[in-house]
């Protein structure tokens, strides 16, 4: 009777299972078709092709619905069938009960504790179902184990290709400004998330952050299985003391295994030649330059080719007058064709060198909060202007040796 008794209970844990599945499906209906309308493909060069795949999500999405409607049945159905048997099966067990306080009464007379034969019974009774429920869950948990490990190579290989990528575009922004800047990419460079990671572990580990953070190279795969192999393979792997190994190796599984899901971003570096003579290079990291070394740099990566209009406020500021002429002035000249370029200046250099095709200039009119700017008509033009060409003369830094300059290197 215990048995049978604990079989209804298990019939109902299966259907309330279930049921719960049939509930994680319908959460998915209907299918989101938004990403490959009409819409969305307009622009596609394969529109025509592509088009077919929103009207097969629909149907697939309309037969699923009906396959929730078919299971939601059957499943009221099974539920119906089993509620039914209950109550003949209560009146069975009244009779088999009787012969239940029967044999406890022989076994009181054997002196053996019937109560407590029947509790050992009904919790043999509830242990079997777990044996077939632990096999279960053991092979569910070696597919989603699989299944997992294949999601972070996966994710491993994108993070490598995005890598590869950014170091495709680093080589390239160095071979075009060859002595001048040099970007270099490194990978996993940005070792911050992996030291907080550490941190939350509590205790003493500063020695392990600071060797994590200043490995060479470091493998986040190859780090999570060497803490698998335990507090010798740490100790033997990154020469870690033996209390600081076997705090590691102790770890739980779930810290474990966000360090293999951890996601270190790659870090730029930026240098700059400093040197007067380009071909003897004097390359210096980014952080350690001057205000305007650093915009040197960034305006050159910023002068690179790009159909995006450019806008820069008063680059003398930061920015000596050979670079402006040297390094500003000649790519904005060839650049200047497919991309529009916007100064604001007090440097002749910028306009006249490099051949603007509008300068306008500004003065100011009113007093104390009244103030306001003013265009005058006569000064909005080219350099072709008379009044232009005299507003750069008397009023731009260097207006007159711009001028010289552009007649000596272009012979105007």
């Amino acid at each position: 009777m215990i048995r049978e008794e604990r079989l209804f209970s298990n019939v109902q844990d299966r259907m309330e299972h279930l049921r719960s599945r049939l509930g994680e499906l319908g959460s998915l209906l209907p299918i989101d078709t938004t990403f490959v309308s009409q819409k969305a493909l307009s622009g596609l060069p394969n529109a025509d092709l592509l088009k077919t795949i929103e009207p097969t999500l629909s149907m697939l999405s309309d037969r699923l619905k009906r396959v929730c409607s078919d299971f939601e049945q059957a499943l009221t159905d099974a539920e119906k069938t089993v509620s039914e048997t209950r109550p003949h099966w209560n009146k069975r067990s009244v009779a088999i009960e009787k012969n239940y306080e029967k044999l406890l009464r022989k076994l009181q007379k054997s002196k053996i504790d019937g109560d407590e034969f029947i509790q050992l019974r009904r919790r043999t009774e509830e242990l079997r179902p777990l044996k077939d429920q632990t096999a279960n869950l053991s092979r569910e948990l070696v597919a989603h184990e699989t299944r997992r490990n294949s999601l972070l190579l996966e994710w491993e290989d994108l993070q490598t290709t995005e890598f590869q990528e950014l170091k495709r575009a680093a080589k390239s922004v160095s071979r075009r400004l060859q002595n001048q800047v040099k970007v270099d990419v490194k990978m996993s460079g940005n070792r911050d998330p992996l030291d907080e990671l550490f941190r939350q572990l509590g205790g003493n580990l500063s020695n392990v952050r600071n060797l994590l953070r200043t490995l060479p190279q470091l493998s986040l795969r190859e780090l999570a299985e060497t803490i698998k192999g335990g507090k010798d393979s740490l100790i033997q792997h990154y020469g870690m003391t033996s209390a600081n190994a076997e705090r590691i190796a102790n770890a739980d599984i779930e810290w474990l295994m966000k360090i293999e899901e951890l996601e270190l971003p790659a870090i730029t570096r930026i240098a700059l030649n400093t040197a007067s003579d380009r071909k003897v290079p004097n390359w210096q990291p980014l952080e350690v330059l001057s205000t305007g070394q650093k915009a040197t740099a960034v305006l050159l990566l910023l002068l690179l080719e790009s159909d995006s209009p450019l806008i820069i406020d008063q680059p003398e500021d930061d920015l000596d007058n050979r670079f402006i002429a040297d390094g500003i002035v000649p790519v904005m000249r060839r650049a200047k064709q497919r991309r529009q370029f916007v100064f604001t200046t007090h440097n002749a250099n910028i306009p006249v060198l490099g051949d603007a095709e509008l300068i306008l200039g500004l003065t100011t009119e009113g007093e104390q909060n009244q103030i306001q700017a003013r265009i005058p008509r006569e000064y909005m033009g080219s350099i072709d202007s008379p009044m232009v060409r005299k507003l750069i003369e008397e009023i731009l830094e260097g207006g007159r040796v711009a001028f010289e300059m552009l007649r000596t290197k272009y012979g105007y």
